[in-house]
């Protein structure tokens, strides 16, 4: 157990009436790697929903079990701790409850600095985490949830375990790598339709040399990138009840019409906003209301 177990943590409510979720602040030292930890506990028996699967994360199930399904395959959560990153479209999730989880969400910093492999290779599924971080993460799992069940630790002290068990194991990334990773999140954050080319301008490596760190480690070429963080941040920002009129002629803006709006907004999110005449899940909802977008900074304010 870590020295900081006790020390207190800003601490963020996400609950739904369906759900408790609660987010913490990573400990010290850890905020370039992992952007959140957080606790889900969901005490309802069936549970479906979708995942956007916009950021790399590393969860363990404390109890429950499921599936996730990604095309025509079905990915299986039934114990042990999984690595996601980088869906090309929302995936749909299925669960028996009560279920409870809890992990850690990662930049893409700390997903390279983990696990050293290609987002690009390693998207759209549900890996079980021991495939890429061997076979120490699954002890570590039965041992987490094991105390958890027992009640020996209450969730923030939990995810405190997770951060100090990912401290000791980020490995270097070369230095030009990290600041190409900064320049692609700058450069996403400056409009919901960031022009492509405005990524190459100016940089040391090629066109084709940029094409290929940005798979390596956000997942996508540059132009999916972008249409996916439009869609995910413009769902975001319908949702939001106080959404000025200038924020809301901005988003218009950034997609052709506001069909093309509802088709991007359901492909890379599985549903149309309330705004649009539609509606999504709660989890998903909760994940787009940017408790870890946000953090990736700078992401300019829309309005």
């Amino acid at each position: 157990m870590s020295e900081s177990d006790d020390r207190p943590k800003p601490a963020i409510d996400a609950s739904t009436e369906h759900f408790k979720l609660t987010y913490f602040d990573p400990p010290e030292g850890l905020e370039k790697y992992i952007l959140a930890t957080f606790d889900l506990q969901w005490n309802e028996d069936l549970i479906e929903d979708r995942h956007p699967g916009a950021l790399g994360q590393l969860f363990f199930t404390i109890k429950g079990r499921g599936y996730a399904k990604f095309g025509d395959r079905t990915d299986k959560v039934d114990g042990g701790p999984i690595l996601f990153n980088a869906f090309e479209v929302a995936a749909p999730f299925h669960l028996r409850g009560p279920w409870r989880c809890l992990g850690a969400s990662l930049s893409p910093h700390g997903w390279a600095s983990l696990t050293q492999a290609p987002v690009n290779t390693h998207g759209n599924s549900f890996l079980p985490a021991s495939q890429v971080l061997g076979e120490d993460i699954d002890r570590f799992s039965d041992e987490l949830t094991e105390r958890c069940l027992a009640g020996e630790i209450s969730g923030e002290q939990a995810c405190d375990e997770v951060a100090e068990w990912i401290r000791p194991r980020l490995k270097p990334v070369p230095k030009s790598h990290e600041d190409l990773i900064d320049a692609v999140l700058a450069w996403l954050g400056t409009s919901l339709n960031p022009p492509v080319e405005a990524l190459f301008y100016g940089r040391d490596y090629s066109r084709r040399q940029i094409e290929r760190l940005v798979l390596r480690y956000f997942g996508f070429t540059p132009s999916a990138l972008a249409r996916k963080f439009r869609a995910i941040r413009a769902a975001n920002l319908l949702s939001q009840p106080d959404l000025t009129d200038e924020a809301e002629a901005e988003i218009a803006e950034a997609f052709f019409d506001q069909s093309h709006m509802a088709k991007e907004i359901r492909r890379f999110c599985g549903y149309t906003p309330s705004r649009l005449g539609g509606e999504g899940g709660p989890m998903f909802q909760r994940l787009t209301h940017m408790q870890n977008l946000e953090r990736l900074k700078p992401f300019r304010v829309v309005g």
